[in-house]
């Protein structure tokens, strides 16, 4: 939990940082060089404060879910433990599979690094070891693969918050834009047309976020569905489904 903690408050500060520093860039770049459009989109304007609150929220979720999808790919290395056999048409017996866990108990006592495929493949053999049923097992697998995985779901609803609240924050500051523009309607349709400039601007820069910050997030999505999938997959393939106990409950 502290390295959890230590980790977020690294993101919050770097994400800080990162987002004033790069607003502002793009400011001083606009001044510099003229303002061009495509640099006042991204840098200095009288909303400024709240584009560099969508920089900090999307640089923080960008941070967050790199971790996430790191630590998704060293779990993909249990599979390469030789946890299970995979050789075609091979049969387990019940003493097969206590052997199993039993190796894995072993694995986990001489400090071998923890994988969730390791987890699994001992509460299966745990679970046959108990009930002497196959299909049971199978049962009981399938939903402690499922809970594990909503819970992996769950740590996710920040990153969904931060999806969310970004748009909003351009809404708000297109908002403030225009009712700027409207004071300026003592000075006729030119001073307005000025004003509005970069009344979008904000919302433009949310929105592109927005946009990026989601394609990252789905794409994890997807990467932990198919770990999932493979780790039921493995465990029934090379585990459950080559058991043969001529005793075992239907």
């Amino acid at each position: 939990m502290n390295q959890y903690l230590s980790s977020r408050t690294l993101n919050l500060i770097v994400s800080i940082i990162g987002a004033f520093l790069f607003w502002q860039l793009m400011t001083y770049l606009s001044l510099i060089t003229g303002n061009p459009s495509v640099l006042r989109v991204w840098g200095g304007s009288g909303t400024g404060f709240l584009k560099v609150v969508a920089y900090m929220a999307f640089i923080y979720g960008m941070l967050d879910l790199f971790e996430k999808k790191r630590a998704l790919r060293k779990e993909y290395l249990g599979f390469h433990l030789g946890l299970l056999p995979t050789q075609d048409q091979m049969v387990l017996t019940p003493d097969d599979v206590s052997k199993i866990k039993l190796d894995v108990l072993s694995r986990e006592k001489n400090g071998e690094q923890h994988y969730m495929v390791s987890s699994f493949v001992k509460k299966a053999a745990t679970q046959f070891r108990n009930d002497n049923s196959v299909s049971d097992t199978m049962k009981v697998v399938e939903m402690q693969i499922e809970s594990t995985k909503n819970d992996d779901e769950g740590r996710l609803e920040e990153i969904r918050y931060i999806i969310q609240t970004i748009p909003m924050l351009g809404f708000i500051g297109t908002i403030i834009e225009l009712t700027n523009s409207l004071q300026q309607l003592d000075g006729g349709i030119p001073a307005v047309r000025k004003s509005m400039e970069g009344a979008f601007d904000a919302t433009l820069v949310a929105l592109t976020l927005t946009i990026v910050l989601t394609l990252y997030y789905h794409t994890y999505i997807g990467q932990m569905d198919m770990y999932y999938a493979r780790i039921k997959s493995y465990i029934t393939d090379n585990l459950i489904s080559r058991i043969y106990n001529p005793n075992s409950k239907k």
